[in-house]
């Protein structure tokens, strides 16, 4: 893996907010196109209702929100200098949803995409704005955008679950997701973001990233898959081993809610064997990696890593706006 500190001694390598969308575009685009991810919808396997093409169009769909969305935050900037609640993430969770949704039948394909690479976005975004462009600038940024969300934002993020109505969902005693009382008390008790992703942290990776300034993407992923990169010069095989790698070091919750932790476990088991038979990068390991495809896709969707694809974003994502180039 990269030393830690050469990833944390990087700049930003991008000067604008249009920099900002292409990173976030691309970012989608090689997620989804890196192939194989075993047990996903990948360029040579559709699910019963959701296509590679429902991923695309999506994907296409959700720019405008994007668009919208960090050119505001750019703006606004101007005026909430030290008082982040202006970047109002839960707006753009619940307009990106929607976009998504209605422009595509296969269903909700990016949510974990839109969780992960808007708070990304908003984040280089206010550090371009301050000429603030080090890795340890970001994660700072990144942070106080959590602390300082809002009931609002929490709200919203309500709403647009629901929207998109996923599946594998997990509940909460308070607060849950189809309680009709729910976004009044969410309001009343004052839970914001960081408040209620630390509720659903245990079973779902993307809530602990929330709550712990997002390990997984920053100190993990990010240092693994600039290393990889380094040493293939390979963006789909970068793409891949990361994918691996944190399915490997962290049982996916999508996994985990479908089909039970032991479940999880076990394909996590598997994802660290073909590692160590390094991969894309041996004839064996290619062969391990396809019959594990096979394997998963049997299970309908049961045993879909469909988080760690959704972190392996926000590892493409970082990677990019700190000038990995292919």
């Amino acid at each position: 893996m990269a030393k830690p500190e050469k990833v944390k001694g990087l700049n930003l390598s991008i000067n604008s907010v249009d920099d900002v969308l292409t990173c976030v575009n691309l970012a989608s685009l090689l997620e989804v196109a890196a192939w194989p991810k075993p047990g996903n919808v990948h360029r040579t396997i559709n699910f019963e209702k959701t296509r590679f093409e429902h991923f695309l169009a999506g994907i296409c769909a959700i720019q405008t929100s994007f668009k919208n969305f960090v050119y505001r935050v750019s703006e606004e900037y101007k005026t909430n200098l030290h008082d982040f609640s202006f970047v109002k993430l839960g707006n753009f969770f619940l307009d990106a949803v929607k976009r998504m949704i209605d422009w595509q039948r296969g269903g909700n394909v990016l949510l974990g995409h839109i969780l992960i690479l808007g708070i990304l976005s908003a984040t280089a975004t206010i550090c371009i704005k301050q000429e603030a462009l080090s890795f340890n600038d970001f994660k700072q940024n990144l942070v106080k955008i959590i602390k300082e969300s809002t009931p609002k934002d929490s709200i919203n993020l309500y709403k647009a679950i629901r929207y998109c109505n996923p599946g594998g969902m997990g509940t909460i005693q308070k607060y849950d997701l189809y309680n009709d009382n729910s976004l009044q008390d969410l309001k009343s008790d004052n839970i914001n973001l960081e408040k209620i992703f630390q509720l659903s942290q245990d079973y779902d990776l993307i809530s602990s990233e929330y709550v712990n300034g997002f390990p997984i993407i920053l100190s993990e992923g990010f240092p693994y898959y600039m290393d990889v990169f380094d040493k293939t010069k390979d963006i789909n095989i970068a793409s891949v081993h990361t994918f691996l790698k944190i399915l490997a070091n962290h049982p996916d919750t999508l996994i985990c809610r479908k089909s039970g932790l032991s479940a999880a476990k076990i394909v996590s088991l598997t994802a660290r064997e073909i590692l160590d038979e390094k991969g894309l990068l041996t004839p064996k390991g290619r062969e391990m990696i396809n019959k594990f495809d096979i394997f998963l896709q049997s299970k309908k969707g049961k045993f879909n890593p469909g988080t760690s694809a959704d972190l392996l974003t926000g590892v493409i994502f970082i990677s990019l706006i700190f000038g990995i180039k292919f």
